[in-house]
């Protein structure tokens, strides 16, 4: 594989940063302080750029992009707002859910304002009981006429409260060994509802509970084949894990060029702080992370754009190294700014509570182990 950007692809990356740096960056300390979701203008802004459907083919109203591209600008994005980031990638993946395995007429219905950022989604997967275990989804979807009637509740879905529609994992049929099913859920439907949770960082992509009260559906919500949709979920975690390794990254470079300022800056003792050992030690291990985080975060997404054997293996690699990796730099980097890092004065606290959620989201480092260690022994850890 290559590791050097092409001619096309530095100049996308060279023209988005240059956007967000001018537009998007001044806004971001305000948004968040707030808990406030960017503005409708931004989001139809990275529809333009690509990062909304960019994956799809340029027939289906997307840019035809390959994962390494789209990443790229997904690593942008992520040095200067990964709220934003979030309700990107989260939206992203509802549209290819869509776009791969709806019908004609639901791409028909949905795609456009997905595309274009006129619209969000979320991807409700986990429950209060159910995280990385996703088989066992417990919300029930029941046959009612030719519809459905869907029970259950959602939490902790990135863009719950704030999106349009969502794709929702939910067991359908009768007994536990019923599949489970995906369905499109839109805001505003009778007996669906959503609330926001507050969390410790991103606060400009509202974290959420979604109930499901009796909520009505007609049978063309329903995405692909009924009780098929666990083999949906797999794939698109494996999408979703290496676009946080990609978001990981790029909080990484952010942590890392913010302590370089800073100790090129900052004097003690008569002379910058950056002249001391430990402190260039530091620096030294910031270094060296971010490239190892880049390394493997460009290795997953070869793996998915050859649809490469081991794929899922190279995501979740990427996933677990560079989230634990990323939560080091920037701890790091708030150190190195002494007590300066802890204050709002400096962004480094910021990309330190932003980037916490991260060991976490798209199933948790230590499942990433787990399946890992599965795949290399062939004994798993989780049944027996």
């Amino acid at each position: 594989m290559q590791f050097q950007l092409d001619d096309w692809q530095e100049t996308a990356r060279r023209s988005f940063r240059r956007y967000l740096d001018a537009e998007v960056a001044p806004m971001v300390e305000e948004h968040e302080d707030a808990h406030r979701p960017p503005p409708p203008e931004v989001l139809r802004k990275m529809g333009e750029f690509g990062l909304l459907g960019g994956l799809l083919p340029e027939a289906e109203g997307g840019a035809g992009l390959d994962y390494l591209s789209y990443c790229t600008l997904l690593c942008e994005l992520s040095q200067v707002w990964p709220s934003l980031r979030s309700i990107v990638s989260t939206s992203n993946l509802v549209l290819m859910i869509i776009a791969q395995r709806g019908t004609p007429e639901q791409r028909q219905r949905w795609l456009g304002d997905l595309v274009s950022g006129r619209k969000t989604a979320f991807f409700a997967l986990t429950e209060p009981n159910v995280g990385s275990d996703a088989s066992n989804v417990e919300t029930r979807a029941r046959r009612q006429g030719e519809g459905w009637r869907l029970n259950g509740r959602k939490l902790y879905i990135s863009n719950g409260p704030g999106a349009d529609l969502g794709v929702v994992f939910a067991r359908s049929g009768e007994g536990e060994a019923a599949g489970v099913s995906a369905f499109v859920v839109e805001a505003g439907t009778p007996g669906f509802s959503a609330r926001e949770v507050r969390s410790m960082g991103m606060n400009a992509c509202p974290l959420g509970e979604l109930l499901f009260e009796d909520v009505s559906l007609p049978a063309d919500h329903l995405i692909g084949t009924e009780g098929e949709a666990f083999a949906i979920a797999k794939h698109y975690l494996n999408v979703g894990r290496c676009f946080v390794s990609f978001t990981c990254l790029g909080l990484s470079i952010a942590a890392y060029e913010a302590a370089l300022r800073y100790a090129g800056e900052r004097e003690q003792f008569g002379r910058k702080i950056g002249g001391f050992q430990l402190v260039q030690q530091m620096i030294a291990d910031m270094m060296t992370g971010v490239e190892t985080s880049r390394l493997l975060a460009c290795r997953a997404a070869d793996a998915l754009d050859r649809g490469a054997p081991d794929r899922s293996r190279a995501c979740s690699m990427a996933k677990r190294h560079n989230s634990d990796m990323a939560l080091r730099v920037c701890e790091t980097a708030l150190q190195v700014h002494g007590g300066a890092g802890y204050t709002r004065d400096f962004p480094v606290e910021r990309y330190y509570r932003d980037v916490r959620h991260l060991t976490i989201a798209e199933g948790t480092n230590q499942l990433q182990a787990l399946l890992l260690a599965q795949g290399a022994l062939g004994i798993s850890a989780l049944r027996g």
